[in-house]
């Protein structure tokens, strides 16, 4: 039986003094490739990725700070967990925080009622390898670790596919170490009746959708202020704290936060943000999103009572070839989504230019991306296709029968 990811958003105000010495508090944290003793997600085996990033003062809005974890199972439960194992850590961080109990009332109640307090919707949640817990990505990692290591050692020996499928068959048998990938189990299929559901709702929407799209090329992309800087013209400082933080581990993280713009604007994104959220469980569910293969888990939650909203991605590759491929598979949507946001590249009626105008999508993406200085990942060197890959392989191993000459191959080609 499959368990369902979840996503688990908060935001907790700061008090506006205490910005540097929690920011200093966190960056103890760090890196999940770095050696870390504070907040040590570790200590929870169901957490996919999570991260702490603080959120700068706006107008009229104090400083806070954000936490995202993708987690499988219940979200109360996170929660609960998170004070069992990280009571004391959490001490030390919420005591920067507003409305926190003083030392002394701090105990396992009051910690769960600040956190279920300070709990926010997540608008968009989309995850690349749905159905699978931390705990069956790692098993179908040593599984694939072990079938490599057999076939490099006895490979030479085999004359055909066909005795390599038989030895292989042999080595994993009846050894109990893989009792757990003999239970039955299925990728995810795309839900073609929901997803034909969406694509009826937006054909029915389509005469009200193209209103809604003049409005907004005529009413706020026409007097719209990009920010108008590329990359080379971010600030080094800015740039350099970024670019600390990234290119350590296999895996790559995306925090950016946006000014949001109101009204018309406002009520397109959180509408967009609930077709991504749809397509994302029911027809985006093989390891693409919009033909990106690259993305393990990403999320869209408007924060500050409406005024802005976050994005946060856990990804494979650089910053520049993410971003680059997420234009040149789906730049359209990049601009419905992130048109909404202050200082995006003017659109042309809502889906045209945008970050397609690339090196000032890249200044844009730069300028709007914050630090993020706790990351964790619970398998910090697999890539987004290498799980989807393993899964496959475990499947074709012991869910599916005898293979034919033509499965076997492709069986072979993924160890």
């Amino acid at each position: 039986m499959s368990t369902k990811q979840n996503a688990v958003s908060l935001q907790i105000p700061l008090k506006p003094d205490k910005v540097a010495e929690v920011t200093e508090l966190l960056n103890t944290g760090g890196n999940p490739a770095l050696k870390q003793t504070f907040f040590s997600f570790k200590k929870m085996p169901t957490v996919h990725f999570a991260r702490w990033i603080v959120v700068p003062a706006g107008k009229g809005i104090d400083p806070s700070l954000v936490y995202a974890g993708n987690i499988d199972g219940d979200k109360q439960q996170h929660l609960k967990d998170l004070v069992d194992h990280l009571g004391d850590d959490l001490d030390q961080i919420f005591k920067y925080c507003q409305g926190y109990p003083d030392g002394g009332d701090t105990d396992t109640g009051n910690r769960l009622a600040f956190l279920k307090k300070h709990a926010i919707p997540t608008q968009g949640f989309y995850v690349g390898a749905p159905n699978r817990t931390v705990q069956q990505i790692h098993q179908e990692g040593e599984l694939y670790d072990a079938l490599r290591t057999f076939v490099k050692d006895n490979g030479s020996q085999w004359k055909n596919s066909k005795e390599a499928y038989t030895a292989i068959k042999g080595f994993v048998g009846s050894d109990p170490k893989w009792d757990w990938a003999r239970k039955p189990y299925h990728t995810p299929k795309v839900n073609i009746l929901a997803t034909a559901f969406l694509a009826l709702l937006l054909l029915v929407l389509l005469p009200v959708l193209i209103i809604f799209i003049i409005l907004i090329h005529f009413f706020y992309e026409l007097r719209a202020k990009p920010f108008g800087k590329t990359q080379s013209q971010i600030p080094l400082e800015h740039l350099a704290a970024l670019k600390d933080q990234e290119d350590i581990i296999y895996q790559n993280q995306l925090s950016q936060v946006f000014e949001l713009k109101g009204g018309l604007r406002k009520l397109g994104l959180k509408f967009f943000l609930w077709a991504t959220s749809w397509g994302a469980r029911n027809t985006f569910v093989m390891g693409q999103l919009m033909g990106t293969p690259t993305i393990h888990f990403a999320r869209w939650v408007i924060i500050d009572g409406g005024k802005r909203f976050v994005f946060f991605s856990n990804f494979d590759g650089s910053f520049d070839e993410y971003l680059g491929d997420f234009v040149d598979n789906n730049g359209w949507g990049l601009n419905a989504i992130y048109g909404a946001a202050k200082g995006y590249p003017r659109t042309f009626f809502m889906f045209g230019r945008g970050s397609y105008r690339i090196a000032e999508f890249m200044g844009w993406g730069r300028l709007t991306q914050v630090p993020t200085p706790i990351w964790y990942s619970a398998y910090p060197w697999d890539g987004l296709q290498q799980i989807v890959d393993r899964s496959k392989l475990r499947m074709e191993l012991f869910n599916s029968g005898e293979l034919n000459d033509a499965q076997i191959k492709q069986m072979l080609r993924r160890i």
